[in-house]
C-alpha cells in the first residue's frame, strides 16, 4: 500500500512540478528512405514535436531521416539520459511494420530483403521500451507508423505462404504489463492492424492534432488522447481512429499551471465599483497575455524558417545569436555541422563584389529588431494557415468568432470560401494587419484575444439550445411510448372481442385489394 502510495505521489509529482521531474523524450522521423516509398510528414512531425516537447521541459534526443546506425546511436543516447526519469516519452514517425506480434521502426537505409534483415536492418519498439523501464516511473509511446509500407509486402512475399501470414498489416498492438510499470501510456495512429493516413498537409493527422493538445494546460494526458482521437477521427471522415492503452494510477499532466485566484475573484465578483476600475486590467491579462507568447513564438519560428529556407551557416548562426536555447537550437546546430561537413563554409563569406560596400554582420539583436511585428506586418499566407492544423470543427469556431467580430461570414460550416476569405482581410485591415484572407498563429490568437467574451456567451447559448434540444427529444420520445402503449392496448381489447366482425375494417381493406387487383388489370 505504501509503495502504491508513493508511485502516486511520483506521477503527481511529475505532472505538477515539471521544473524538479525528470523528463527525457527520444524523437524520430524518417521519411527519405533509400529503397522504398518516401513519406513526405515525418521529419516535419520530429521537428514540431522536438520543439513543443523541449518547451515543456523536456530533454530530447531528436533524430530526422537516420539510419540504421544513427538510430541506434540515438536509443543509445537516449537510455543514458532516461534512467532514473519521471517521465520518458519516445515518438516515432516513418515507416515501420509488424511480423510475429513484433513491431520493428524502419531507418531510410533498410532494404529488408529477408527475415535476416529484421534483426540486422531494423530496430524494434520493445528493444527501446525495455530501455525506458529503467527505474522509469512514466513511461509514453507515440507511434505514428501505421503507414502502408511495401517492405511489408515484399517481405511478405519472399518468405513464401506458410511463413507470410506472421507480416500483418499496421502495428502489432503492445500490452501494458510488457512495459513493466503501471504508469504507462501507449497510442498509435490508429487501431492495431490497421493503415494510417499520412495526410496532406506538412503533419500527418495523428501527430498534427497530438501537437495541437500536447501542450494544452492543465489537460491530463488521458484527456489530451481523448481530444486527439476524436479530432481525428473527424478530420479522417471516420476512416482513421487512433487507439490508446493506458494504465496510469493518476492523473498526469504535461503542462500543469496555476490559476491566479485574483483574477477569477476579479472577474466574477467584485462591487461595481472595483469592478468597473480593475476591468482594464482584466482585460489586459486575458487579451495581451496569449497575443504577446504567441507573438514571441511567431517571431522565433520566423527566423528559424528564413534560416531554414536559405539553409547557409550564417543564417543558422544568426538563429542561434538570437536564441540560444530556442526551440530549434538542436536543429540548428546540426544544420551547421552538416554544412560544415560538406564543404559549404564558402556560404559564410561569399564573394565581395569589388567596389560593392561590405554590410556589418547582424548582431543577435539586430536580428530582432530588424524583423517586423509578426501580429501586425507578416502577411498570412496559404502556408501559415495551414501550419495552424485546423480540422472543420476549428474553422467552425474562426468563422464564429469572425461572426462575433463583426464581419458576417455567414453561417460557420467549417469551409473558407469566398465569403470567408473576404471576412478575413476585412478584419486584418480593421487592426492594421496586411489583408491577405489569411492567418497567421499570431493573428489567431489577436482574433481569440479580442472575442473571448463574446464566445464564451455563445457557447453557453448553444449549449443551452442542446440541452432543451435533448431535453424536448425525450419528452417525444416518452409521449411516443406512451401513445404506443394506449394503441397496442386497444389493439388487444379489438381481438379479444371473440373474433367479432369489424365491418368499417372489412370495408377498407375490401378497397385496398380491390385497389390492387384493378390497377393489375389495368395493366
Amino acid at each position: 500500500m505504501f509503495k502504491r502510495l508513493i508511485a502516486v505521489l511520483t506521477i503527481i509529482l511529475a505532472g505538477t512540478a515539471p521544473a524538479l521531474a525528470k523528463r527525457v523524450a527520444l524523437v524520430l522521423g524518417n521519411g527519405a528512405y533509400e529503397h522504398t516509398v518516401q513519406l513526405p510528414n515525418p521529419a516535419n512531425d520530429a521537428e514540431q514535436m522536438a520543439a513543443k516537447l523541449k518547451a515543456l521541459g523536456f530533454e530530447v534526443v531528436a533524430g530526422q531521416d537516420q539510419t540504421y546506425g544513427e538510430m541506434r546511436r540515438s536509443v543509445m543516447d537516449f537510455a543514458k539520459k532516461a534512467y532514473g526519469a519521471d517521465i520518458a516519452i519516445l515518438f516515432y514517425a516513418g515507416h515501420g511494420l509488424q511480423v510475429a506480434g513484433q513491431n520493428h521502426l524502419v531507418p531510410i537505409d533498410a532494404t529488408i530483403e529477408d527475415e535476416t534483415s529484421l534483426d540486422f536492418e531494423t530496430i524494434t519498439v520493445d528493444f527501446i521500451m525495455r530501455q525506458m523501464s529503467k527505474d522509469v516511473k512514466v513511461q509514453m509511446v507515440f507511434l505514428d507508423a501505421c503507414r502502408d509500407n511495401p517492405l511489408a509486402r515484399t517481405l511478405a512475399r519472399r518468405m513464401g505462404p506458410s511463413r507470410s501470414g506472421s507480416v500483418g498489416a499496421g502495428l502489432a498492438e503492445i500490452k501494458i504489463q510488457e512495459t513493466g510499470g503501471e504508469g504507462s501510456v501507449i497510442a498509435f495512429a490508429t487501431s492495431p492492424g490497421d493503415v494510417a493516413l499520412d495526410g496532406d498537409g506538412a503533419n500527418s493527422p495523428f501527430t498534427s492534432a497530438l501537437i495541437r493538445h500536447i501542450d494544452t494546460p492543465n489537460a491530463s494526458i488521458q484527456t489530451v488522447m481523448t481530444r486527439v482521437t476524436g479530432e481525428v477521427y473527424e478530420e479522417t471522415e471516420k476512416k482513421q481512429r487512433p487507439w490508446v492503452n493506458a494504465s496510469l494510477i493518476g492523473e498526469v499532466f504535461l503542462n500543469k499551471q496555476e490559476v491566479p485566484a485574483a483574477t477569477t475573484t476579479v472577474a466574477s465578483l467584485g462591487n461595481t465599483a472595483t469592478a468597473t476600475a480593475q476591468q482594464p486590467a482584466v482585460n489586459n491579462a486575458v487579451s495581451t497575455s496569449p497575443s504577446q507568447s504567441a507573438i514571441a513564438w511567431e517571431r522565433e519560428k520566423l527566423i528559424w524558417e528564413t534560416a531554414k529556407s536559405s539553409n547557409t551557416v550564417a543564417d543558422y548562426k544568426a538563429y542561434l545569436d538570437a536564441y540560444p536555447s530556442g526551440l530549434f537550437a538542436d536543429f540548428a546546430r546540426n544544420s551547421i555541422k552538416r554544412l560544415e561537413a560538406g564543404s559549404q563554409v564558402a556560404s559564410v563569406n561569399p564573394t565581395v563584389v569589388p567596389g560593392a560596400t561590405t554590410a556589418p554582420a547582424a548582431s543577435s539583436a539586430g536580428v530582432v529588431a530588424t524583423l517586423p511585428d509578426p501580429q501586425k506586418a507578416v502577411p498570412g499566407t496559404e502556408a501559415t494557415e495551414a501550419s495552424l492544423g485546423w480540422n472543420r470543427t476549428a474553422r467552425r469556431e474562426v468563422q464564429t468568432r469572425l461572426n462575433l467580430a463583426g464581419q458576417d461570414v455567414g453561417r460557420p460550416d467549417g469551409a473558407f470560401g469566398p465569403k470567408t476569405r473576404a471576412g478575413v482581410s476585412a478584419w486584418q485591415a480593421a487592426n492594421g494587419i496586411v489583408a491577405t484572407g489569411y492567418f497567421t498563429a499570431a493573428q489567431y490568437a489577436l482574433l481569440t484575444a479580442q472575442t473571448a467574451t463574446q464566445y464564451s456567451v455563445y457557447q453557453a447559448e448553444v449549449n443551452r439550445k442542446q440541452q432543451a434540444a435533448a431535453s424536448a427529444s425525450r419528452s417525444a420520445t416518452s409521449t411516443r411510448r406512451t401513445n404506443n402503449t394506449t394503441t397496442h392496448r386497444a389493439t388487444n381489447n379489438n381481438n379479444n372481442n371473440g373474433g367479432s366482425f369489424n365491418p368499417a375494417g372489412a370495408a377498407f381493406i375490401g378497397g385496398v385489394v380491390g385497389g390492387i387487383i384493378g390497377g393489375a388489370i389495368g395493366r
